[in-house]
């Protein structure tokens, strides 16, 4: 779909979510989860799984996308608190995931700097959980949200920083996030096998990682010919269509 009809589409979404809706969902205090894997390139072993809300169970009739849930919440001063729904709803159900794989948790970073957010965590295995923070958030943040990491840091917690490579974050901003992940944005790893551009982005974004002591993973990998080539680059993880679409846990 072209960008006008993706715009089209998300305002739709977005007049579909009203705040009923949104705090029916803070109510029930639940949000179902599904996991996609994030594995290792080299060995093609399951390292983590990264969780994605979905409310189909609350807007049955439509088609509404988890995003414009998040937007929609953003709009109307209940994203923290929507947030906050999803983390919990996802770590209730760490103990029915492999003890060995970690948990990554799409979270912004007003909910990043709420107490509650240190309540919910809580009483869950810190060194499972990764805390994902868009770039676009990050090139808005405040200086608050380093002194948050910190924080949860001290416990255990690891950061990655989302869809980077999308060009929101100057170099300098991207040296101080200290991120421990940094996930490579699907527009640069969609044709990177035959993208020359693409290829020497997702490389200096890899040697950035390796210099700051994080893992590069790679996100929306579909076609063994990208694995291939972010194998090639030395890319260290991905998750994709080409490694397992999201889905519940039994």
């Amino acid at each position: 779909m072209n960008a006008v009809g993706d715009e089209a589409r998300l305002l739709i979404d977005q007049r579909a979510v009203t705040r009923e809706q949104l705090e029916g969902v803070l109510r029930a205090g639940e949000i179902p989860v599904a996991w996609q894997p994030i594995v290792s390139l080299e060995t093609r072993v399951v390292l983590g799984f990264e969780a994605l809300a979905r409310f189909a169970r609350y807007s049955p009739r439509d088609e509404v996308s988890p995003a414009a849930w998040f937007t929609t919440a953003t709009a109307l001063g209940l994203r923290t608190e929507l947030e906050l729904v999803a983390v919990r709803s996802a770590c209730g159900q760490l103990n029915r995931l492999p003890e060995t794989v970690f948990v990554s948790l799409n979270v912004s970073p007003a909910t990043v700097a709420s107490p509650e957010l240190d309540e919910t965590l809580s009483g869950v295995a810190a060194d499972r959980i990764v805390l994902e923070i868009a770039e676009d958030a990050v090139a808005a943040a405040t200086g608050d949200l380093e002194e948050a990491w910190s924080r949860l840091r001290e416990k255990g917690v690891r950061i990655a920083l989302d869809d980077t490579g999308s060009g929101l974050v100057s170099l300098r901003q991207l040296l101080g996030v200290h991120a421990d992940i940094i996930k490579i944005d699907t527009d640069v790893v969609r044709g990177i096998d035959y993208d020359v551009t693409k290829q020497a982005i997702a490389y200096a974004l890899k040697s950035l990682a390796e210099r700051s002591g994080a893992m590069s993973l790679a996100e929306g990998v579909e076609t063994e010919e990208e694995a291939e080539m972010l194998t090639s680059l030395g890319i260290g993880a991905a998750q994709g269509y080409l490694f397992g679409r999201p889905s519940e846990v039994a």
